[in-house]
């Protein structure tokens, strides 16, 4: 139930989440991470790596 509800909250834009993602950004050591993470990701995609680099949430949902 609890990972139903935090997705339905992820989902709909819960305004905490927002809050907490706006001062996130605000953040050059964050941003800069959130950046590399995607491009790894993007990278991998492209190449065909299937596990190499950074997980993507597609890859995580897997794991929980």
């Amino acid at each position: 139930m609890i990972a139903l509800d935090s997705e339905k909250r992820r989902k709909s834009g819960d305004p905490i989440r927002v809050a907490e993602l706006k001062q996130k950004i605000n953040n050059e050591d964050y941003l800069y991470g959130a950046i590399f993470r995607i491009a790894q990701v993007l990278s991998n995609e492209i190449l065909g790596i299937p596990q190499g680099g950074a997980y993507d949430e597609r890859q995580w949902e897997g794991r929980k």
